[in-house]
């Protein structure tokens, strides 16, 4: 039954695009529960491409297709004791309106980010564990937005009545968190329930911010930016001979995160908040794998992530929630595994204030996302 992996290999890129917040990963604790080779070791690369498009009339499709590469090492020391080493992508943004004159007016954002996570399991016996660890975080982006100097609109990016830019360029420091959990199996029916704490990590940023000429030279201009903590409820479940029902909840605490530049040199913007996400996300996984024969195994999976603010807190998020599905393969021989997926999913409808009309809005309603990914895996 342990060998159906199902194929969460799917790689469920989509989930990063329909966004009130910039979550690309979730995160997984997959990874120290794979099987290990002679040596006890496992090995693996991934790749996944996110193509996503958000629709409004008279306007051309915002987001901007972005890629997820993925690496991860587990050894096993004896049936106890296991290390696990991961390297992902956990944040980002690539968002970037057309140039055109009155609509958004070429605003954007492009983040990065990269993370390394080393985790340390512990199994009490057969049926349960514990896994803590520690993760490095670095990000670095640039933002082009307006500030409205009208009261009634101040903060909200990209007004253009009036308004004057603000561009802001930063890279961060590498800041540090924490995680921790437990498991608990029945390895004769294939169970399994992890539940993992992510903690915050805050990270300072090193920021050149700028505005039109007229109006004063760039400036540098540090700030603090605190990553949400999340928790991660994780489960399968044998329910058949070589049939696996598996899934996911994952909440993520984003309400709150604001990226605010004091003594700003945008004028009428003393502290000017470029970011300011006003909801939690939590998202919802479920699916079943298959075992077909010695080599191959399938699965399908369906994924649900929760609306945020309406109308949007930033134009930089023109879609909010998701339905997803995925289809999943994995071919299994000797020491190597590979698998893929394939999303396609439905991010769901956002309103974004009229940049040309405070108080108007304009509506994405016309939005869609397919993801694909690929993994290969050594055991040796």
């Amino acid at each position: 039954m342990n060998r159906i992996k199902a194929a969460a290999a799917a790689l469920l890129a989509s989930t990063a695009v329909a966004q009130a917040d910039i979550s690309r990963t979730d995160q997984s604790m997959r990874l120290m529960f794979e099987n290990v080779g002679p040596s006890g070791n496992y090995v693996e690369l991934s790749f996944g491409n996110v193509q996503p498009e958000a629709g409004a009339t008279g306007i051309e499709n915002p987001l901007r297709d972005y890629q997820l590469p993925g690496f991860g090492f587990l050894h096993r020391f004896d049936e106890t004791l296991a290390i696990g080493l991961i390297y992902d992508t956990p944040y980002g943004a690539a968002v970037r309106y057309a140039p055109a004159p009155g609509i958004f007016n070429g605003g954007g954002a492009t983040v990065e980010s990269d993370a390394l996570t080393l985790i340390g399991r512990y199994n009490f016996n057969a049926n349960v564990s514990a896994h803590v660890g520690i993760r490095a975080l670095r990000s670095e982006g640039v933002i082009n937005t307006f500030f409205a100097n009208d009261p009634n609109v101040t903060n909200i990016p990209l007004n253009l009545a009036p308004a004057l830019p603000g561009n802001l360029t930063a890279s961060s420091d590498t800041g540090y968190g924490y995680l921790i959990g437990a498991v608990y199996e029945i390895p004769e029916i294939a169970l399994r329930v992890a539940l993992t704490y992510h903690s915050p990590i805050a990270l300072s940023f090193a920021a050149t911010e700028a505005t039109a000429s007229a109006f004063g030279a760039p400036g540098s201009r540090p700030f603090e930016l605190e990553f949400p903590e999340a928790v991660n409820l994780e489960f399968q479940s044998g329910v058949a001979e070589d049939t696996l029902v598996f899934g996911s909840v994952r909440y993520q605490m984003w309400k709150g995160f604001n990226l605010t530049v004091p003594n700003s040199v945008v004028p009428g913007q003393t502290n000017a908040r470029y970011v300011n996400f006003t909801s939690d996300s939590t998202t919802y996984n479920i699916g079943v794998g298959r075992r077909l024969n010695e080599n191959w195994s399938a699965s399908v999976s369906y994924t649900h992530r929760t609306a945020g603010t309406k109308p949007s807190d930033t134009s930089l998020a023109p879609t909010t929630g998701l339905d997803s599905l995925a289809l999943g393969g994995q071919y299994t021989r000797d020491a190597m595994t590979i698998s893929g997926g394939l999303t396609y999913g439905v991010p769901g409808d956002q309103i974004v204030l009229n940049p040309r009309a405070p108080g108007g809005q304009v509506s994405f309603d016309n939005n869609s996302v397919v993801g694909i990914g690929l993994r290969i895996g050594f055991r040796f």
